[in-house]
């Protein structure tokens, strides 16, 4: 008896198998027995490699003669890239390119400080340029914070510009760090300071013919406060600084002066007129800039602290002559006031 799996019907059987599978691949256009290459073979990646290329619209070059060829069809048109654009935010408000201006830097008499809020974080500060009346100085000071004394240093400095330019010009391309030497033509010597000890000098201004600048040195500590304020003047010749752009300073026509006696003065003063031992106050001057009517007298004011280091018992207003040192009260009443000049200039950027 045969059986479904006696050799005739097993022959049939594969048979049938084979037809059914070399169709089915066929229909499939998958490689298959020996009318199909094998998938390991380089016939039929290079088979697959071509459809897969007739199935692009612009087939991948193979060589680089053929680049060149389909180079030289492309149109001009087409040769130009577009830059990348970022859709516009209908939001967002375009940044306006605010313009300069000059201002007087003294417009509220002494009122100017050394801003030292990031002293700490960034180790060193610097001031706004102040430039001179005549457009050919520009002035500013430097802060340097030491941390393994936790002390703070200051220094002045004079930059001179370039007077072939327009006066914006030569404010804006003043490089003070590229173009000067860095040398303070007056400094603190925080060696001799103590720990948590600081000195910081701030400019009050220029005066009227540019051939002087007041400054004003806070000495104190970061722990206990303000000491005590001192008043220093720089003096420059007309020739202290060369036609020549950049030049340096002549040593025997430029110098700084600190006025100490301004301080033992008001001391002596109130203590001759009411006993009052200023030695057991916290009190401070208050440099405001030179007197209108005569720049060679600096005027400034005296005050005591209260606890929160506010104006507490007013010390008077007291004269100051840079030129022979001579000093007087002026006033003993804070309501007395006396017309401060405005000499120096800064540029700033604001909406007009």
């Amino acid at each position: 008896m045969l059986t479904l799996f006696s050799r005739p019907n097993k022959l049939l059987f594969l048979l049938f198998a084979f037809l059914l599978t070399a169709k089915t691949a066929q229909a499939l256009d998958l490689p298959f027995g020996l009318h199909f290459d094998a998938p390991w073979s380089e016939a039929y990646k290079q088979k697959k490699l071509q459809k897969q290329q007739e199935k692009e619209v612009e087939p991948m070059v193979q060589t680089v003669e053929e680049w060149m060829e389909r180079a030289t069809d492309i149109k001009m048109q087409h040769r130009e890239v577009e830059p990348y654009k970022e859709e516009v935010n209908a939001k967002l408000l375009e940044k306006a390119d605010w313009p300069v201006f000059f201002e007087k830097y003294n417009n509220r008499p002494g009122s100017r400080e050394f801003n030292l809020e990031k002293l700490q974080k960034n180790k060193n500060a610097r001031s706004e340029g102040v430039i001179s009346p005549n457009f050919k100085l520009m002035t500013y000071t430097e802060c340097y914070y030491h941390p393994s004394s936790q002390q703070t240093s200051s220094a002045f400095f004079i930059y001179p510009l370039d007077t072939s330019k327009g006066k914006k010009q030569r404010v804006l391309e003043a490089n003070v760090f590229g173009g000067a030497k860095k040398t303070p033509l007056i400094s603190s010597t925080h060696e001799a300071l103590k720990q948590y000890l600081f000195s910081s000098f701030t400019i009050v201004d220029w005066s009227k013919d540019s051939r002087a600048v007041l400054l004003k040195e806070k000495v104190g500590s970061s722990v206990e406060g303000i000491y005590q304020t001192y008043i220093w003047v720089y003096f420059l010749e007309e020739d202290s600084f060369d036609d020549d752009f950049g030049s340096a300073f002549s040593a025997l026509s430029a110098y700084g002066k600190r006025f100490d006696g301004l301080n033992e003065t008001i001391k002596q003063y109130w203590y001759s007129k009411n006993k009052l031992n200023l030695n057991h106050y916290r009190w401070d001057i208050k440099p405001l800039g030179f007197l209108a009517s005569n720049e060679n007298i600096v005027i400034s004011s005296a005050y005591t602290y209260d606890e929160k280091n506010k104006e507490h018992i007013f010390l008077g207003s007291w004269s100051l002559d840079i030129t022979t040192g001579e000093m007087a009260i002026l006033s003993e009443s804070a309501a007395d006031s006396f017309e401060i000049s405005t000499n120096g200039i800064v540029l700033i950027k604001r909406l007009p």
